[in-house]
């Protein structure tokens, strides 16, 4: 199996991993009642212990002295994705609801392509360029909503859109400092701080119903599968570039959908919300996979 298959192969496995962490997260906001920034802000505590738990148990691959400066790059790449594109999006759900954030949401692709090639000198090949447009065209048919394509500009489309360049920034800025050091301590840190910079916010949360130990639960494992989906996107990222890592990872709208789909089926009082058409989300899906294939077959590593 050579390099590129085989972290191809780990962003797959993120995109999973990160439809699994959606589908808990939405079990947790909409059959136990809880907050989504409560979810959110927990969620980042587990998955950070975890991660610099696991982390500590091998200190034979620890990463050099960390400087100052290492330190501030994962504080901005925590505050990028964890807290300013967090609250933008569940900000931008309340205003202009769920599909056209979803929508809006996939042009965070487009902005990791493009800071790639402005601030980390990565080419983008005309066959990578095509296999971008496959599964970027196929991400939008997915989450498609008839509903979110009426043109207005409003608070909450700039927030939509300001929520998926802030986790793009911040993976951006991530980057360099995951080419010299173990992944699982900077995304395990960078959780930590994601959690210290949202735990302020928990006072002014509401909740429908009190946090019980079966949310806590829901929580906790939503939390440490998010971190291993974060963990194998960050690893992949020194070895195959941002640019093949975002296209790839456009996967991950495809297996929320027929994870909702089982999971719905087999609880169906859990409250879960699934596309108005699973057939064209299918088709979405096939798109995906269509640009995964091409991409493939593109020789260049970065």
């Amino acid at each position: 199996m050579t390099t590129q298959t085989r972290y191809s192969l780990y962003v797959l496995g993120s995109g999973f991993l990160a439809a699994v962490a959606l589908i808990l997260t939405e079990i947790a906001i909409r059959f136990y009642g809880i907050a989504p920034p409560l979810v959110a802000t927990l969620g980042n505590l587990a998955g950070g212990i975890f991660l610099v738990s696991a982390s500590a148990q091998n200190r034979t691959k620890q990463p050099i002295v960390w400087q100052r400066q290492m330190w501030a790059t994962v504080v901005v790449g925590a505050v990028c994705i964890y807290t300013l594109g967090y609250l933008a999006a569940f900000n931008a759900i309340g205003l202009i609801g769920a599909g056209k954030m979803a929508l809006l949401g996939q042009l965070e692709t487009v902005f990791i392509l493009t800071l790639a090639i402005l601030f980390l000198g990565e080419r983008l090949s005309v066959r990578r360029s095509m296999a971008g447009v496959f599964a970027l065209a196929g991400a939008l048919v997915i989450n498609f909503d008839p509903q979110a394509l009426q043109l207005t500009l409003s608070w909450g489309e700039v927030l939509a859109v300001l929520a998926p360049l802030s986790v793009a920034a911040g993976v951006i800025v991530l980057k360099p400092l995951l080419d010299i050091a173990d992944a699982r301590w900077v995304t395990g840190f960078a959780f930590l701080f994601g959690f210290l910079f949202m735990a302020p916010l928990i006072p002014f949360t509401n909740s429908r119903s009190e946090l019980g130990w079966a949310a806590l639960v829901v929580i906790a494992i939503m939390g440490m599968t998010r971190g291993w989906a974060w963990l194998a996107y960050n690893v992949s990222l020194r070895h195959i570039g941002v640019s093949r890592s975002a296209i790839i990872f456009l996967s991950f709208a495809f297996f929320t959908v027929v994870l909702q789909a089982i999971v719905a089926r087999l609880g169906p009082t859990l409250g879960l919300r699934l596309p108005t058409n699973l057939l064209v989300a299918m088709i979405g899906g096939g798109l995906v996979a269509i640009g995964i294939i091409i991409l493939q077959t593109d020789p260049a590593q970065s």
